[in-house]
This record gives structure tokens, C-alpha cells and sequence, in this order.
């Protein structure tokens, strides 16, 4: 009889996951997020963080027709304090650009409170984050709530070497709200990243994104995510 590892089992459930929302009639919006992510460790417990990301749409939602542009472009800066346990907590702020090249451009402030900190299942490590954000936008005001679990592990052996490749996957949960209106979204992902030396690694994934969750406008987008982290 075959036996599978947890690590094995996570990437087939990952999938599964992943590709089940294709099935749906409607065709997804497709885009895709390059971005770079700066992280500098002052001491034992201080840390910082910058990073700058854009985002380009290919399709819109529904019926799958082209829309080619740079929906968006973004930098964000976070301050991180280690407590024990290895639980951190995080302030941020971001700057978002809606819509850059288009005469009405929009605008985005984001402020951003998180504790994070890791749990085990099985030998599996496992991020999780709990975040409270309020977003300044250029047409509203809303608080948002999100949780995220994730977890890494090396393809090859027990510890990642330089040179090595590694599989990610994660989800994400968030509702947001103002007086006015309320929402909900949920957010899966799976990839792979590679570390090249100590301190630089490239990550690509796929996330699927289910917005409007508690409303009839269900909306659903397909993002390749492309990102270069350093980290020293």
C-alpha cells in the first residue's frame, strides 16, 4: 500500500484546490504581480521592510475579453519587533497608485497592524498572520480583517540549500467593511521559490481570488505573483 508524507499530501490538496474554480463558467480575470521585497534586520529583535510591486490586468472577468493595462503600482514600508516565541509584531503603511497612467488615477493610504507567529502540523511549519488594516482610498474609507496560513518546505531533503528549489502554498481570508457596505474574499495560492544565495530567493505563484463572497456580484481573478526578495 503507498503512503504518503504530509508534505506530499499538501501539494495534491493544494491542486486540487487551485485548478477546482476553472471548472466554473465564467472565465476568471487574468493578471499578474511583479514585485521586489527589501528586508534589513537591525538587531536581535528589529527589522524592517520595503517593498514596491505593481500589477498588470490582461482580461477582465467574465467573458474573458482583453484589457491590457497597469491596473495599479505600489510601495509599502512595515517595521517588525520580535517577541518570544519568535511572535512578531508589525506596523505598516502602504502608498497605491490606482489606474497610473489614466487621467482619473486614483490613490490608496493603507495603514496595517499584524501579529504574526508559527504553528506545527506534523513537522509542518505554518505562518500565520492576523492583520487589521484601514484603507484611505481616493472614493471610500474601509477597515479590513484578515487572517492568513502558509507554509514552505524544500523539494528536495529536509533543509533548503542555495540552488535549491521550494514549494509554498497558502490561504487567505478577509472581510472588510465600512458603514455603507461590507465584503468578503478569499485568497489560495501555490508556487515555487528558489533560493540562489543566502539572503536572495525569487518566488512564483498562482493565486486564485474570490471577492464579493456574501454578495450575488461574485467576482473571480487569476494573479501570477513574481517576486525577488533580499534580505540581509
Amino acid at each position: 500500500m503507498t503512503t504518503y508524507s504530509i508534505k506530499e499530501f499538501l501539494v495534491f490538496i493544494s491542486l486540487f484546490l487551485l485548478l477546482q474554480p476553472l471548472k466554473a463558467q465564467n472565465i476568471p480575470s487574468v493578471r499578474w504581480e511583479p514585485g521586489f521585497s527589501f528586508t534589513k534586520k537591525m538587531d536581535d529583535r528589529w527589522s524592517y521592510n520595503l517593498s514596491i510591486l505593481g500589477r498588470q490586468r490582461f482580461t477582465n472577468y467574465g467573458e474573458g475579453e482583453e484589457n491590457f493595462r497597469t491596473d495599479r503600482w505600489e510601495v509599502k514600508a512595515f517595521g517588525t519587533y520580535t517577541l518570544f516565541g519568535k511572535r512578531k509584531l508589525s506596523l505598516g503603511y502602504m502608498y497605491r497608485k490606482v489606474d497610473p497612467f489614466d487621467e482619473d488615477a486614483g490613490y490608496e493610504h493603507r495603514l496595517t497592524q499584524q501579529f504574526a507567529f508559527l504553528t506545527e502540523l506534523k513537522g509542518l511549519r505554518l505562518a500565520n498572520k492576523i492583520r487589521v488594516q484601514e484603507r484611505i482610498r481616493s472614493s471610500s474609507y474601509l477597515t479590513r480583517l484578515r487572517y492568513s496560513i502558509s507554509s514552505d518546505f524544500p523539494l528536495n531533503g529536509e533543509s533548503l540549500d542555495e540552488g535549491e528549489l521550494y514549494f509554498i502554498a497558502g490561504n487567505e481570508v478577509i472581510y472588510e467593511f465600512n458603514s455603507l457596505e461590507d465584503e468578503l474574499e478569499n485568497r489560495f495560492s501555490i508556487g515555487l521559490g528558489k533560493l540562489f544565495q543566502k539572503g536572495q530567493k525569487l518566488q512564483l505563484a498562482v493565486e486564485s481570488q474570490y471577492s464579493d463572497l456574501i454578495s450575488e456580484a461574485t467576482s473571480h481573478i487569476l494573479q501570477v505573483k513574481t517576486v525577488y526578495y533580499f534580505s540581509w
